[in-house]
């Protein structure tokens, strides 16, 4: 059970740790500070995912599978689609992953690591990596859409039923730990438990109310992404009635009116 505590806790420090790195691309932006930091995660990840898959002592492969999985978080989950204010690239991806219609990938990626496992089709430490990716996945969709999307009024009630919850999971994954003789099991307990110890100290405090670091940084993404989106539909736009005046698209709703005069697309 010690083992597993240890890892869960070892994920826990890890995560405090790295949070001053993130100072510089969201509460005090650095310039192309996005460019020093993704080369960096990209190379710890690299290191980390060629140990989960060489490394021949199994348990040992799990902890290098695990650390892989949190840094594919920090890596794809929050850098990448990350917007900075300015910098020679302000963001690498406009795909956001933590949306929340992500649950339906996030529910495919459960389904298909349950076959990959029971079938041994996929190697158990890549198993165990993609169990904490998504676990991560899982826990950061509720983590970044609670705050806008549960009712105000039920926020505690809901953060009442998610404790009791992972305080039940926790108290099953404990005793399996301690009753398992498998270094390998006891190992991935503790993968686990990192997820479930991580809910503990959200739900039944931080979870009870809104997020004020999610209104005052996460939401003003949103700008962003409203800006880009409309820069997109007058594009569309002008595209549409450039079309209808050379007569390769039917005006069926207006499109030349909607556009005004139809100008050709830049090219």
């Amino acid at each position: 059970m010690l083992r597993a505590l240890a890892i869960a806790f070892s994920g826990i420090i890890y995560f405090i740790l790295s949070l001053p790195l993130m100072i510089p691309l969201r509460i005090k932006p650095i310039e192309n500070y996005n460019l020093f930091y993704m080369p960096l995660l990209a190379i710890v990840l690299g290191f980390l995912f060629y140990r989960a898959c060489a490394e021949k002592k199994e348990s040992k492969a799990y902890i290098y599978g695990f650390f892989a999985a949190i840094v594919t978080w920090q890596l794809f989950g929050e850098i990448a689609s990350l917007p900075v204010p300015k910098g020679y690239i302000t963001q690498f991806s406009d795909l956001n992953i933590k949306v929340m219609g992500g649950y339906f990938y996030v529910v495919g990626g459960w389904l298909l690591l349950f076959l990959l496992w029971r079938t041994d089709a996929l190697k158990k430490s890549m198993c165990v990596y993609l169990m904490t990716f998504l676990g991560l996945w899982s826990y950061e969709l509720y983590m970044d859409n609670y705050s806008s999307n549960v009712p105000l009024a039920l926020m505690p009630v809901v953060a009442n039923y998610i404790t009791a919850a992972a305080v039940a999971v926790t108290g099953v994954l404990l005793y399996a730990a301690w009753k398992t003789p498998s270094i390998e099991k006891k190992t991935v307990m503790g993968c686990l438990l990192y997820l479930t110890i991580s809910i503990l100290m959200m739900a039944p405090g931080q979870w009870k109310k809104p997020q004020s670091f999610y209104i005052k940084y996460e939401a003003a993404h949103i700008e962003h992404e409203i800006e880009s989106l409309q820069k997109e539909r007058e594009k569309i736009i002008a595209l549409k009635s450039y079309m209808v005046s050379k007569g390769l698209l039917q005006d069926e709703d207006g499109a030349g009116q909607a556009g005004g005069a139809a100008e050709k697309p830049d090219e």
